[in-house]
Formats: C-alpha cells, sequence, structure tokens
C-alpha cells in the first residue's frame, strides 16, 4: 500500500513571502498551533533581540535610538528570523519551533543570519554571472539596471543586520515573469535568477537580429520599458510556426498573412498543443537542455499564449508577431543644428526675454537672435513661454523643425524609462497639442520625417 502524504494544517498559499514571520505566526494561532500565551512569550523574546541590537547598533554607548530606526531594526529581525523558519521542512514544523517548550529567538535569529548572509554572497555571484551573460543593447532601461547604479547599488548599501528587509536598488528593467512577495537579499536573488535565465536564452541569437527585431517592435525602443526576452521568445516562436529559420527572428509580411488565416481556423485547443511542439522544436534547434531555462520559458508562454489570443480575438496579431526592421536600410535625413551661441550672449538673451513683458517683443527677440536649433530648443527649457507663445513659436518653424523638436521630445511613446524634468514636460505636452491640431496629411509628413531623421 502507498504512503499517504501527511496534510499539513497551515496552507502555504496563505502565507506571505515578504513577511513570512508575521504570516506564520498568524496562520498558526489560526490553526490552533499557537495559542496566547505562545505568542506573548514570542513577543516578549523579540523585543528583547530589539533591545540587544539596538545596543549593537550604538556601540553599547546608549539603548536609546530614535523611533523610526527601532521599527527598521525590528523588521530587519523579523525578515532574518523569517528566512530561518522559511528553510525548515514545512510551515507546520516551523509553528512547532515557535512554541514556548521550542521558541528561542535569539537562536532563530543568528540561523537566520547565517542564511541571509549566503543568499547575499549567492546574489553577489549571480550578478557577476548576469553581467557576463549581459546583451548587446541599446534599451536604457536594461543596460541602466545592469550598472553599478542600478543593481550594483544593492550590494554596496544593503546592511544585513539591521536593513535585511530593505532592497535598496535601482530596477527599472522589467522581467517577463516578475517578482513579486519577496524583499530584501530574497527579491534581489530571485530577479538575478529570473534575468540570468532570460539572457542565456537571448545569447542565442545575434544581437543585430535582436536589434532589427524591437525596431521593427518600436523605433523608438532605446527608451521603452520593454522585456527583450519575451519578444525574442515571441519572435522563435513565430519562426518556428511559420517554418523560417529560428535564429534569425524574422517574418515577412506574407508569413504574417497566412499564420492570420491559418490561426484564425485552429481549434484553440489544436493551436495550443502546436505552440508547445514549436517550443519543443526550439530547445532542438537552440540546443536547450538546462531544466531551469525550460521550465521558465514554459512559465513565460503563459503569457504569451494570452497576447496570441487576445490578438487573434481583435484581429491585431501584427502587434505580437512582430517584423523586424533593418534600421541600417531606411532613408536617412541629415540635420544640422547650426552654429550655437557664446554663453555670455545666450545668458543676455534669456535674461532679455525673461524681462518682456509682451509675446510680440519675444517672438520678436527670438526670431532675430536665435540662428541654431540646438539654442532655440534651450531656450524653450529655459524661458517660461504661455502656450500660446508656444504655438506662434512653433508656426514659425518647418516641417524638419517640427520633426526635430519630436525627436528631441518625443510624445508617441506609451511608457518613457527617464523621468522628465518639469520644464520637459512642458514642452513635450505643448509640442504634442500643437502637432494633434495640424491637418492629418501634415502630421503624417512630420513624423515620417522625424523618423528618419539623424543629426549631423
Amino acid at each position: 500500500m502507498g504512503s499517504i502524504e501527511k496534510r499539513h494544517l497551515i496552507e502555504c498559499n496563505k502565507l506571505s513571502g515578504e513577511f513570512y514571520f508575521n504570516s506564520i505566526l498568524q496562520e498558526a494561532y489560526t490553526c490552533g498551533l499557537l495559542d496566547e500565551s505562545d505568542l506573548e512569550n514570542i513577543q516578549l523574546q523579540c523585543i528583547r533581540l530589539l533591545a540587544h541590537k539596538s545596543e549593537q547598533y550604538n556601540m553599547g554607548k546608549s539603548s536609546s535610538i530614535r523611533v523610526e530606526v527601532a521599527e527598521s531594526i525590528m523588521k530587519s529581525n523579523l525578515y532574518t528570523i523569517g528566512l530561518y523558519l522559511k528553510s525548515l521542512p514545512n510551515p507546520d514544523i516551523a509553528a512547532d519551533e515557535l512554541k514556548i517548550k521550542n521558541a528561542d529567538v535569539f537562536e532563530m535569529y543568528e540561523r537566520g543570519r547565517k542564511i541571509l548572509h549566503t543568499k547575499f554572497q549567492t546574489a553577489k555571484h549571480l550578478y557577476h554571472l548576469v553581467q557576463k551573460s549581459k546583451l548587446d543593447t541599446i534599451n536604457h532601461s536594461y543596460n541602466a539596471t545592469l550598472s553599478e547604479n542600478g543593481i550594483g547599488i544593492f550590494f554596496k548599501a544593503y546592511n544585513l543586520d539591521y536593513g535585511a528587509y530593505d532592497c535598496p536598488a535601482s530596477i527599472d528593467y522589467q522581467l517577463c515573469n516578475p517578482v513579486d512577495d519577496l524583499g530584501g537579499v530574497e527579491f534581489i536573488q530571485k530577479y538575478l535568477e529570473q534575468l540570468y535565465l532570460e539572457n542565456e536564452f537571448c545569447k542565442n541569437f545575434d544581437a543585430e537580429h535582436i536589434h532589427y527585431l524591437l525596431y521593427g517592435y518600436d523605433k523608438g525602443y532605446k527608451d521603452l520599458l520593454i522585456n527583450i526576452f519575451e519578444q525574442v521568445l515571441t519572435a522563435s516562436l513565430v519562426c518556428a510556426l511559420a517554418d523560417r529559420n529560428i535564429r534569425q527572428l524574422s517574418i515577412m509580411q506574407e508569413d504574417l498573412r497566412s499564420l492570420n488565416e491559418k490561426l484564425m481556423k485552429t481549434e484553440h485547443h489544436i493551436l495550443m498543443l502546436n505552440i508547445h511542439q514549436k517550443i519543443e522544436d526550439i530547445y532542438e534547434v537552440l540546443n536547450i537542455t538546462s531544466s531551469s531555462l525550460q521550465k521558465y520559458i514554459e512559465r513565460s508562454l503563459l503569457r504569451i499564449k494570452s497576447n496570441i489570443k487576445n490578438a487573434l480575438e481583435l484581429n491585431t496579431l501584427d502587434k505580437v508577431f512582430i517584423i523586424p526592421v533593418n534600421s541600417n536600410l531606411e532613408p536617412k535625413i541629415q540635420f544640422e543644428s547650426g552654429v550655437k551661441m557664446y554663453d555670455k550672449a545666450y545668458r543676455e538673451l534669456v535674461d532679455e526675454l525673461l524681462a518682456c513683458r509682451y509675446s510680440f517683443d519675444k517672438l520678436k527677440l527670438i526670431k532675430q537672435k536665435v540662428k541654431s536649433f540646438d539654442d532655440l530648443e534651450d531656450l524653450l527649457l529655459d524661458v517660461l513661454l504661455e502656450e500660446k507663445e508656444f504655438i506662434s513659436l512653433f508656426d514659425t518653424l518647418g516641417d524638419t523643425e517640427i520633426a526635430a523638436m519630436i525627436k528631441r521630445h518625443p510624445f508617441e511613446s506609451d511608457i518613457q524609462a527617464v523621468d522628465l524634468s518639469e520644464a520637459e514636460q512642458t514642452v513635450q505636452l505643448h509640442l504634442k497639442n500643437y502637432v494633434r491640431q495640424l491637418p492629418g496629411y501634415r502630421q503624417q509628413l512630420i513624423l515620417n520625417i522625424a523618423n528618419h531623421l539623424v543629426w549631423d
């Protein structure tokens, strides 16, 4: 007779990964594994541990610290104890550790502190692996996140003793499968594990092909909060479905039309089976044998399959199945800004404009003295013009100058990775309002110019 797995009283899905200690106390009490005397004992021990850590924080000089510091140390202590409890075979055993007969909060903290140190070293190793496998891309959020001023900050600023729950890092890059319900070093470790897997998959493709794919997705992908792995995985799947070379990540317009007709006629469950078969083909072509990477890809498929399903229902498959664009083959329009003014002359002009009472005088001064595009752009940021003054000024510009302004202050992308200053937001808003009130044919002409504009 086969063994019957013991059913645990505490359900794991009810526990918080980020606040494990607090949640296990609550669930253990609810299930009757802990009583009020157990909770009172644990609370008293946690207060003693706080007093001990506060004395260490003050290097023995005093146990008096600010309330916010005490709260931070307590959160750090509970996070560290939670790491130890989380390491036990199951939550019921962890609850038993918290009963009066077994509870030794100081010892649990020390065990958790060892686990914390190990995880920190593991995360540091993963960071080096991710940097070694870093993709060659122009995407700002990806590069900034992997830099020393992104995740790198964590390994300089993380305080294992008094801020273990904290995550001092600048992370903008979005994973295909976001990391949630984790804090501190656990979050960083999981994030880096998944980013490493994403990198490992993408390294199977030439950087040039990935660039063409992302450029086809959005010419301004450099500034988008876009996940590269998801786009590459989707493109490789599309190539497999269209019987194209998977490593090229490229389909043609006729492939898109053919796939759209074919998939529209395919029953949903048949399509899902076909997708899984094509993923197996991708494993074989790319020689992907890592079980960790395969599991991550299969987990990512949930999102991709949902995108395909919605696209078929809305007849927007071209938004999911991207046709790459070779940016090198697109026609270019050379734009010359002109010679900038000397700093002294520029400052004098700014002061003169700020002193002007009438819009007519401001515009007359700008027209007379500003001879370069860069000076004009600087003035828009440095001199607070009214919206009607912006419009009057834009009316004096040609289509190429307006296109250059759009290139510098884009407003068509849904998400910008870099925060804008108040002055930049104002210019962007007035520029957008101006362009959108133009006749449709002129709007399209200006946007086409902007797409092909390059600075000399």
